[in-house]
């Protein structure tokens, strides 16, 4: 049985396509596109750990399959990817905010398959956003 696509992979994959044929420069537009297919999938769903990690994991292979799609390293668009991801959760709300971890270590998972460049440099994002987290929740307990 043929696995159907997930619509947050088709939505970044067609949204960085469109913007390479626009001109505009795609490791500057993955995040933004990224960002808003993320915060607008979770806004219309039940938020939990589980979608959450989905969401995140759909996204960054959308964004790794339009890499492809428009001949860019996949290098370059994960790190704008993961950080759209993360934000795009973030911004989801308040439940969301609070799986934004889920969310980049199943980024960071998805992004194994674009190899070890990509990973190296999303293991980069996810670390300083692990860290800021950290801050924030350590803010809120004082």
């Amino acid at each position: 049985m043929e696995e159907k696509e997930s619509e947050v992979t088709k939505a970044i994959r067609d949204a960085m396509v469109k913007a390479v044929e626009k001109g505009e420069d795609i490791k500057e537009k993955v995040v933004e596109i990224t960002m808003d297919v993320v915060k607008k999938t979770l806004e219309e769903a039940e938020v939990t750990k589980e979608k959450v990690e989905s969401v995140a994991k759909e996204a960054m292979e959308g964004a790794i399959e339009g890499a492809r799609k428009v001949k860019v390293e996949a290098a370059d668009v994960t790190k704008g990817a993961a950080e759209g991801i993360i934000e795009g959760t973030k911004q989801a709300g308040a439940k969301a905010a609070d799986l934004a971890e889920q969310a980049a270590k199943a980024a960071l998972d998805a992004t194994k398959e674009a190899g070890d460049k990509a990973v190296d440099v999303v293991k980069g994002v996810v670390k300083g956003f692990l860290e800021a987290l950290k801050e924030v929740l350590e803010k809120k307990k004082e």
